[in-house]
């Protein structure tokens, strides 16, 4: 607990019991003493899941220039070339943030399973992509990515051909009454 909350508690509860003090000088006490869980600043893991639902929602709505700046220097230029075809040849239905493991005190693993379909098919298509981050500069960042298994083309690979069931024509036949 922070040593000023501490102290002022001390001194509210030393004011509460003096005599002759009223319900308000337990009410002070209380707030100070609720004020505390407030201060408290959030643990590493919550940090670093913050980030990396800022940087993939972001990313899912197009706000790449967001998305960028939660990637470390050396893995900016890869992570925009991996969503060059966002938008365009790929569109991202769904993001969300499924796992995450803390390696050590300044480095974590991010799962996240992104709900996709390519421009040209109409099949939703799921890939995980395990992020790495790393606590750098007082703040979480992007170091590296690879897709851990799920479908492949979400980051512009090329895409294995549909199988031919899946690309025959499935009208009912068409016939003219006289």
């Amino acid at each position: 607990m922070n040593l000023c909350i501490v102290r002022l508690a001390a001194a509210l509860a030393r004011a509460v019991a003096r005599p002759g003090a009223g319900p308000g000088a337990l009410r002070g006490l209380l707030l100070a003493l609720s004020l505390g869980a407030c201060m408290a600043p959030p643990p590493t893991s919550q940090r670093v899941m913050d980030a990396a639902r800022e940087m993939n929602t972001a990313a899912r709505f197009g706000r790449l220039d967001v998305a960028a700046s939660l990637a470390a220097e050396g893995a900016r230029k890869a992570f925009l070339e991996r969503r060059a075809t966002w938008g365009r040849d790929v569109r991202v239905l769904d993001v969300e943030l499924t796992g995450m493991s803390m390696q050590d005190e300044h480095n974590a693993i991010v799962e996240v399973d992104v709900a996709w379909v390519a421009s040209d098919d109409t099949t939703l298509r799921a890939t995980r992509v395990a992020q790495v981050w790393s606590d750098r500069d007082g703040g979480w960042q992007l170091v590296r990515e690879r897709r851990a298994s799920g479908d492949v083309g979400l980051f512009g690979e090329p895409r294995p051909p549909a199988p031919e069931s899946a690309r025959r024509d499935v009208h009912f036949p068409t016939r003219t009454i006289r």
